[in-house]
């Protein structure tokens, strides 16, 4: 979903084969850190073998990996959050199309209440008790992106749409329950930071992806033709060339006889 909604040109070509790396570095690396904490660290390590150097070492990015997934653990507010249950998988019906969420960590009600003596002031997030959805996410840092749509910086959470993913989550959970992410940066020095999304904001993009989702889907089923953002790579890939324009006027074709 938030492919598409990045360029549903791009999307549609990433899932018939013809652009893009789904089991990519960043991919694999974050693939890791989830596996440490869900207990599927030496079966991941088996299934990656390209993960290693040729004395049986991991590579950098993968050491590196590993040493975020320990400072996390090493955290008790970061460890208690990633102590649920791990990678359920629930299904939920958004906008008439069908969605698959996996939580990185599911918190049951006793869990959180364990959390909420041991840290206070989580209990404004659970004022009455009850379960929390807690996602993982491994990025390169926790600082503002520039939106060449939004003509402005927005937080790293708006731009990778963990927003949406939210929004998508809770609906499958069935309950209004928290949504939390746990970050840990990329940086030599990795950063750590517990947020919550409000609910009033996971409202909102739910409405977003109630009233996308359609299209989406019908351009999946090849009903409608996916439109190209014009400036992703996959869009740049393609591109024709049809005609001169002024240098000072983007995307104005200018006819040879007003020069």
């Amino acid at each position: 979903f938030k492919n598409f909604r990045k360029c549903e040109a791009a999307a549609m070509a990433e899932l018939r084969g013809e652009w893009g790396r789904k089991d990519s570095l960043a991919l694999r690396v974050g693939s890791y850190v989830d596996a440490y904490f869900s207990g599927e660290l030496e079966q991941y390590k088996a299934d990656h073998p390209e993960m290693f150097k040729k004395d049986g070492t991991l590579k950098a990015d993968f050491v590196h990996a590993h040493k975020v997934a320990e400072r996390l653990e090493s955290d008790e507010l970061a460890r208690m959050l990633l102590s649920g249950r791990h990678q359920v998988i629930k299904t939920v019906r958004i906008g008439g199309v069908w969605f698959k969420t996996k939580s990185d960590s599911l918190l049951t009600a006793a869990q959180v209440e364990a959390i909420c003596k041991r840290f206070p002031q989580v209990r404004e997030l659970v004022p009455f008790g009850g379960a929390m959805i807690v996602d993982l996410k491994y990025v390169k840092d926790f600082d503002d992106i520039w939106d060449e749509d939004a003509g402005e910086k927005v937080t790293f959470i708006e731009f990778w749409g963990y927003d949406i993913q939210g929004a998508i989550y809770q609906a499958a959970d069935k309950r209004s329950v928290p949504f939390v992410i746990v970050g840990a940066t990329k940086q030599d020095e990795p950063d750590l930071d517990a947020l919550f999304i409000p609910d009033d904001d996971l409202s909102y993009s739910l409405s977003e992806v109630e009233a996308l989702a359609p299209r989406y889907d019908a351009i999946k089923r090849g009903e409608i033709e996916p439109e190209g953002c014009g400036k992703c790579a996959y869009c740049r890939s393609i591109k024709k060339l049809t005609g001169i324009r002024h240098y000072k006027k983007n995307n104005e074709l200018t006819p040879v006889g007003s020069w």
